[in-house]
């Protein structure tokens, strides 16, 4: 492991660098995604003995849909053809969005208080305690507009039972009868109106004032709320479904904002990792070809002065012919020295004399042209570097 470390880390430019970090990072991501992906798995399945067998066939076809993704993204930024390229952004938008959702429930398995509740069931919950509002808020217009013939009737009834109770406790005859006669209306009374106070009369009376007393502490109060301005008791509960609405209406914004950045993480969690990876391959791919095409250069520089070299061999000139011919043919000079024997034989060797003496001056003239080109070639020819010695083992080897 640690030889592996040192190995790792051991950077050697820049390029090499960037390629360790970035397959660092599409490693850890992966890891990070598949983990976050089994863990919704897990903690969705219902355990059983029959279900554990495709659980665990659904977490390796998970674990594989998140490799084949990055190849089907690879694949598609590589296709010849609209078509295919069509075809790989579906299959790779298919296989992305199973690791998502995978992810997503893992990831409501991790933070269960923030996705506990989905915004759109705290959507509801705030609708429906707005339309309650809506309601009370109807209700208490209602009351609010009735206020003072409300508070009227209160006044009238609290006058009213203020005398009747005053009549309850009198003590004269009239005052008797009176009482007699409103106890009898009642259906509280059952004897004869004769203005004496008899027990029935008495126990009837009595009774008839413990109720008006009651009656009247409850008008009372209703006396003293309406002057208070709080007209019916659907205020306070307009107020608190207006503040479970504003609550609710707040949870569904966060619970919504939350799942959104979830998801916004994931998919770019994906699309970052197949990017990443597909960068790293191109980027390998393009440092093998850069030196393949150094290769090439130099063994066309090496084959481009080889040519110069053998060019300017034949571009040397060879010795002039004539004169070689002129010297040779003025060495046997003293023979013509008589007028009719050199109008006689100069006409027999001048066909035969200059071709020898030719045929031998070419031969001269190639061999000096040899011993040029082989001394340009000599002079000229680059030694190959190390790379153009690479390529040439690897040709021989093949």
């Amino acid at each position: 492991m640690t030889k592996f470390l040192d190995k790792f880390l051991e950077f050697k430019n820049e390029a090499d660098a960037t390629r360790k970090f970035a397959l660092l990072a599409v490693v850890i991501i992966t890891l990070g995604l598949a983990s976050l992906s089994v863990t919704g798995i897990i903690a969705t399945a219902t355990w059983t003995f029959l279900s554990a067998l495709p659980t665990f066939g659904l977490i390796f076809a998970v674990l594989g849909a998140e490799a084949l993704a990055t190849v089907a993204f690879i694949r598609t930024l590589t296709a010849p053809t609209m078509a295919r390229k069509i075809a790989g952004s579906l299959i790779f938008i298919g296989l992305a969005a199973i690791g998502v959702h995978n992810a997503e429930n893992g990831a409501k398995t991790v933070w269960p208080d923030r996705y506990a509740v989905s915004s759109g069931k705290l959507s509801a919950q705030a609708d429906l305690a707005g339309e309650e509002a809506e309601t009370l808020k109807t209700a208490q217009t209602a009351a609010i507009g009735g206020t003072s013939g409300e508070l009227e009737r209160v006044r009238t009834s609290i006058a009213e039972l203020k005398t009747e109770q005053q009549i309850m406790a009198s003590m004269s005859p009239e005052g008797i009868s009176k009482a007699q006669s409103l106890l009898l209306a009642q259906g509280l009374y059952f004897g004869s109106v004769d203005g004496i106070r008899q027990d029935k009369t008495e126990s009837a009376m009595r009774a008839r004032g413990e109720a008006i007393q009651g009656e009247l502490a409850n008008l009372k109060a209703r006396e003293d709320g309406l002057m208070q301005g709080q007209a019916s008791p659907v205020m306070q509960a307009n107020t608190d479904k207006r503040l479970e609405q504003i609550d609710n209406a707040d949870k569904a914004a966060a619970a919504f904002w939350a799942w959104f950045w979830l998801i916004a993480m994931l998919c770019t969690l994906e699309g970052a990792r197949s990017l990443s990876l597909w960068a790293l391959i191109t980027d390998i791919q393009s440092g093998d070809v850069n030196l393949e095409r150094q290769r090439a250069a130099e063994l066309a520089e090496i084959e481009h002065a080889n040519k110069l070299a053998a060019l300017r061999a034949q571009t040397i000139s060879p010795p002039p012919v004539s004169a070689t011919v002129s010297a040779t043919v003025t060495e046997p000079a003293p023979e013509p020295i008589a007028e009719p024997v050199e109008a006689v034989v100069a006409p027999e060797p001048a066909p035969i004399a200059p071709d020898a003496q030719h045929m031998r001056n070419m031969a001269l003239a190639s061999a000096q042209a040899r011993a040029g080109r082989k001394a340009q070639a000599d002079q000229f020819i680059a030694v190959p570097s190390l790379v153009a010695r690479d390529h040439a083992m690897k040709v021989a080897a093949e």
